[in-house]
C-alpha cells in the first residue's frame, strides 16, 4: 500500500481505510513537522501543531477537492495552525535554535570545513529569519522543502506572481547578506549568457482528457510534439482562437489583443522559455515603437494571444529536449490522439454548453415574467 500514490490513498482513507491514511502520515509527517518547526522554532510546540493538523485532515477529508494535492493541503493546514500559535505567543521565535543538529548536505569528514560549513548554514538561517513573514514562509517552502511555485501558491494563498516576487526579495537579501559576510563570493565580473536556441512550432491541438485540457506543440516539419498542460478556460479560449470561433462579446484574451492595438502594443513573439520542476514558463515579447519588452508569461496565456494575433510560437530546444515525445508516446500516455481534431470537440462542448444556458435562462426570464403577470 505505501507504494500507491497520494490519490489511491486519499480515496481509500475516504472510504474508512485506516491503514491508508497510516500510510499518508508516514509519507507526511517528519516534512510537515520540520515546516513547523522552521515555523515555530521549537520542537515541542511543532509536534503539537502537527499532530493536531493530522487530525484536522483525516476530519476534514471529505473536503479535499483533488485527491492528489494531499501533500500541499496538509502543509496549508501546518502553515495556518503555526501562523494561529505565532500569534497567540506574541514573541519571534528564531530559527536556528532547534535546528543545531542539521548537519548541511555534503559536509565532509574534515571538522574544519564542516564548521564553516555549520557557519554558513546558520547565517542562511538567521538571514531568512530577518525576512518579513510572508517571505519567509514562501523561501523556507521552496528551498528547504523543494515545493513548485503551485505548491507554495497553494499553501500560502498568493499567487504565483506574489511568489515570485517573494523569492526575488528572499533571495537579494540572503545575497546581501552572505557579500557582507563573505566578500570573497563576489564574482569577478558579469558571466557570459548563453543565447538559447529557440525552434519554430505550431499548436497542433488542444485535446482535452477528462477535466483536463493539453496543449500540443509541434516543431514544423518534424514528428516530435510538446505537449502543455493547461487549465479549462486557457483551453477553450486556445481553441476558439484556432477556429476563429465568433463570440458575441470579447473575451479576456480578445480584450488584452484590443487594449494591446489601442496602446499601439504589438505582440512579436510568444515563447515556451523554461521547464523547471516540472513547470512550464512563457514570454510575451511586446514592442511599443522603438522599445522591446518581455514579460513573464504562463504558456496558455502566451498561446492564446498568439493565435489570435498571429504572431510566431516558439519555444527552447532544450525544453523540446526535455518534455518532447514521439507520437508513439503521445498516444501512449493520453490514448489515440488525431491531431487537428481536439479543438473541433472542445468547441462543440462548448456550443453545447452555451446552448443550454442560453435555454435556461429564456426559461428563468419566462418563468420569471409568468410570475408578475
Amino acid at each position: 500500500m505505501a507504494e500507491q500514490g497520494d490519490r489511491e490513498l486519499v480515496i481509500l482513507a475516504r472510504q474508512g481505510d485506516k491503514d491508508a491514511f497510516g500510510c499518508l502520515i508516514e509519507r507526511y509527517q517528519a516534512p510537515a513537522g520540520r515546516i513547523a518547526l522552521r515555523m515555530l522554532g521549537e520542537a515541542d510546540a511543532a509536534q503539537d501543531v502537527v499532530q493536531e493538523a493530522l487530525l484536522e485532515a483525516y476530519l476534514s477529508l471529505g473536503e479535499l477537492q483533488k485527491e492528489d494535492s494531499f501533500r500541499s493541503w496538509l502543509y496549508g493546514i501546518v502553515m495556518n495552525l503555526s501562523k494561529s500559535q505565532l500569534r497567540e505567543q506574541t514573541r519571534r521565535h528564531r530559527l536556528d535554535g532547534e535546528l543545531d543538529d542539521e548537519v548541511p548536505s555534503g559536509s565532509s569528514g574534515d571538522p574544519q570545513l564542516a564548521a564553516v560549513e555549520n557557519e554558513l548554514h546558520q547565517l542562511v538561517l538567521a538571514a531568512i529569519q530577518e525576512l518579513p513573514p510572508a517571505h519567509r514562509e514562501t523561501a523556507l517552502l521552496f528551498y528547504y522543502e523543494s515545493l513548485s511555485l503551485h505548491e507554495v501558491a497553494a499553501i500560502t494563498g498568493a499567487s504565483s506572481g506574489a511568489v515570485k516576487v517573494r523569492l526575488h526579495r528572499a533571495r537579494s537579501h540572503l545575497r546581501e547578506k552572505l557579500r557582507r559576510s563573505y566578500p570573497e563570493i563576489e564574482s569577478g565580473g558579469p558571466k557570459p549568457t548563453r543565447r538559447k536556441i529557440m525552434l519554430r512550432v505550431k499548436i497542433a491541438d488542444i485535446i482535452r482528457r477528462g477535466e483536463q485540457f493539453i496543449a500540443i506543440l509541434q516543431e514544423e516539419g518534424q514528428e516530435k510534439v510538446l505537449p502543455i498542460w493547461i487549465g479549462p478556460f486557457e483551453g477553450q479560449a486556445i481553441a476558439i482562437g484556432l477556429n476563429a470561433y465568433p463570440v458575441i462579446r470579447p473575451m479576456t484574451f480578445d480584450f488584452i489583443v484590443h487594449l494591446l492595438e489601442a496602446l499601439g502594443a504589438q505582440l512579436e513573439e510568444a515563447r515556451v522559455e523554461v521547464l523547471k520542476d516540472q513547470i512550464f514558463y512563457g514570454i510575451a515579447k511586446l514592442r511599443l515603437g522603438d522599445m522591446v519588452k518581455e514579460v513573464d508569461a504562463r504558456p496558455s496565456d502566451v498561446l492564446a494571444l498568439a493565435v489570435r494575433t498571429g504572431c510566431p510560437i516558439y519555444a527552447a530546444a532544450e525544453v523540446m529536449e526535455q518534455a518532447g515525445i514521439g507520437r508513439e508516446a503521445l498516444e501512449k500516455e493520453y490514448g489515440p490522439v488525431r491531431l487537428g481534431e481536439g479543438s473541433g470537440e472542445i468547441l462543440k462542448e462548448f456550443e453545447a454548453v452555451k446552448v443550454k444556458a442560453l435555454a435556461k435562462m429564456k426559461e428563468s426570464e419566462a418563468s420569471e415574467k409568468k410570475g408578475k403577470e
